[in-house]
C-alpha cells in the first residue's frame, strides 16, 4: 500500500538550450519527419520537439506493507534476475510475463517496477532489427506528456528508451521531447539528494 503522492512539480516546455543541445547530441531535425501521425484526445498535435518536453512528476513513498505486494515485488524481482542473465529472445518473455502480473491494489512501488521492466524490455527489442517500433507502442502509453510520472531513475531510463525508439522509427521531435525530460527527470533526482 502506498500513501498519496505527496509532491507535484509542473515544468513548461522548457529551455531552448537543452532542447537545441539534445537534438544536436542525437541529430534529431525538429522539423524533419516524425513518422506515424501523432493525435493527442483525437486533435492533431504540431511536432515542435517542445510539445514533446513536458514533464509532470508525483513521488511515491512506501507504505504498509502487505502479503500481496512483498508477494509481487518478489515476483518482480525474480523476473528482473532471471532476464538479467537470459539471452536476448527469453528475456523479453520474461519481461512480457513480469509485465503481466496482476498489480496488487495500492502498491505505488508498481509504477517503478513496471516502469524498470518495460525500460529493460524497450532496451532488448530495440537490439532487433524490428524492435524500435514494437518498443515505441509498448512505452508511449507508459510515458506519455499527459501522465504524472514518479520521480525516480526507472522514469528517466524508460524515457531513454522511448527517445532511443523514436530516433529508429523517425519521430525526431518526440525522440527529442523525450531525452529532454529524462534529462530534467535526472536533474531533480540529484536535486533531491543535495536537499537530504
Amino acid at each position: 500500500m502506498t500513501k498519496a503522492p505527496t509532491r507535484v512539480r509542473r515544468l513548461a516546455a522548457g529551455s531552448a538550450l537543452a532542447g537545441v543541445a539534445f537534438m544536436l547530441a542525437t541529430g534529431c531535425d525538429p522539423h524533419g519527419e516524425t513518422g506515424a501521425p501523432t493525435e493527442r484526445s483525437g486533435q492533431a498535435v504540431s511536432e515542435d520537439p517542445y510539445d514533446y518536453a513536458e514533464l509532470v512528476v508525483h513521488s511515491i513513498e512506501p507504505g504498509e506493507p502487505t502479503p500481496e505486494g512483498l508477494a509481487y515485488v518478489r515476483a518482480v524481482a525474480d523476473v528482473m534476475a532471471q532476464a538479467e542473465a537470459a539471452s536476448a529472445e527469453d528475456r523479453i518473455g520474461l519481461l512480457r510475463k513480469g509485465l503481466a502480473l496482476p498489480v496488487p491494489a495500492g502498491l505505488g512501488e508498481a509504477e517503478i517496477l513496471r516502469l524498470e521492466m518495460a525500460a529493460a524490455l524497450a532496451e532488448t527489442l530495440l537490439e532487433r532489427p524490428e524492435g524500435a517500433q514494437v518498443a515505441h507502442d509498448l512505452l508511449m502509453p507508459m510515458l506519455k506528456t499527459e501522465r504524472s510520472l514518479p520521480l525516480d531513475r526507472a522514469s528517466a531510463r524508460a524515457l531513454v528508451a522511448l527517445g532511443d525508439a523514436s530516433v529508429k522509427t523517425g519521430r525526431d521531435a518526440l525522440a527529442a521531447g523525450s531525452y529532454t525530460r529524462s534529462i530534467r527527470m535526472m536533474s531533480m533526482l540529484r536535486q533531491e539528494l543535495v536537499n537530504r
